[in-house]
């Protein structure tokens, strides 16, 4: 079921809806890239004709110039919009890995209800078997109303308990319904204990491939090929100028011309430093937080190791342990040898012993979840 959701989360949950449609729109980019390395042609006409009877006629001027580019823009728009692209497509995987690290928390959240639900009923109906038993005892005048009272507070306790649980159970399935669109039965039964972390690349090369990185590697990209768009942009076209009219005697003129704008005073400076600026700290960020993220990997994976082993003792040492003295306590109360407060706090430590072993289940599912969260690996 767990790995059925995870693949359901990485195309339909709200993060990654978004980054599919961010994905689409850069992709209009391209269309700079298809641009011709020609720009739109310029008409100029102009009409002129001298006072005092010097002049004999009208003059008409006109010329049509055709800017070409000359610096290479091309090649330079269509790296810059393949590197856009590219951004958009980590940010996607970046939004997956969220994606699925979220998935797997809810889901883990869920299993660990669904386990506590049950543990609560089990206690639930053994509180209340002892609360029917003490009321006909009290009714006989066989025990006290103090142990009635306890017996009767034990099976509320536990009853308000399993109402917050299935709380809980209906909180976790509604979000997990959000990021894969299925609806999860709250009475199903799954298994609370967490996949283990088996990545399949060491934890340098996990810090170097996280979704961040290759976000933070594309944008220090796309921010490079944008500045060199603008330093060959800072160069203008070369326009190609036809000129041709009538002169003032009527006779036909023709001729042409080139024209020229020097990136002298003004050739993109402000704009090639912010893109030169932001590849700088796509860079230092980049290494930072590799550094940071392979650090966090060691820890939590011995986090892991530490929780797994703290489950474990839980789960064959202090359980049983647990009921045995539940029981002990149990049969030398009903010999009349014991007190009912020794059987409520030994069943208060069963009870809290097995809620503490889904609590440390519950902490191993959100570890889990931010390792996958930060390095994309699926457990």
């Amino acid at each position: 079921m767990l790995r059925e959701l995870l693949a359901l989360a990485r195309e339909r949950a709200p993060e990654v809806l978004l980054g599919r449609s961010a994905l689409t729109a850069s992709q209009a980019s391209y269309s700079a890239a298809s641009l011709a390395p020609v720009g739109n042609p310029a008409l100029e006409v102009k009409f002129d004709h001298g006072t005092m009877g010097v002049t004999k006629d009208v003059t008409i001027d006109a010329s049509v110039w055709l800017p070409v580019e000359l610096a290479g823009e091309k090649p330079t728009r269509r790296r810059e919009a393949r590197d856009y692209v590219g951004l958009h497509q980590a940010l996607l995987e970046q939004a997956r890995a969220t994606a699925t690290s979220r998935t797997l928390r809810a889901f883990g959240a869920f299993a660990v209800a669904t386990a506590r639900a049950r543990v609560v009923q089990e206690l639930l109906g053994v509180a209340r078997a002892e609360a029917d038993y003490y009321a006909q005892r009290l009714a006989a005048g066989d025990t006290t109303e103090r142990d009635a009272a306890l017996a009767s507070l034990e099976a509320a306790r536990n009853e308000a308990l399993l109402s917050e649980t299935r709380v809980d159970i209906l909180e976790h399935a509604g979000e997990l319904a959000e990021l894969t669109g299925r609806e999860l039965e709250p009475v199903s039964s799954v298994d609370e204990t967490p996949p283990p972390f088996t990545p399949k690349r060491t934890t340098p090369e996990l810090a170097q491939g996280m979704p961040s990185a290759r976000v933070l590697e594309a944008q220090a990209r796309y921010y490079a090929s944008a500045e060199e768009r603008l330093k060959r942009e800072a160069y203008q076209p070369l326009s190609l100028g036809l000129t041709g009219g009538r002169g003032d005697y009527g006779e036909a003129r023709i001729g042409g011309g080139i024209g020229y704008t020097w990136p002298l005073f003004r050739s993109n400076v402000p704009e090639r430093a912010r893109a030169e600026a932001e590849r700088q700290r796509s860079l230092d960020e980049l290494n930072v937080r590799r550094k940071l993220v392979a650090r966090r990997v060691e820890l939590l994976e011995h986090e892991l190791v530490e929780l797994g082993r703290t489950v474990d003792i839980v789960t064959h040492s202090a359980l049983p342990a647990a009921t045995r003295a539940v029981q002990a306590a149990v049969e030398t109360n009903r010999a009349g040898k014991g007190d009912w407060l020794t059987v409520l706090v030994s069943r208060r430590d069963l009870s809290a012993l097995s809620l503490r072993r889904l609590e440390l289940l519950d902490r191993n599912w959100l570890v889990l979840a931010d390792l996958v969260a930060m390095t994309g690996e699926l457990p």
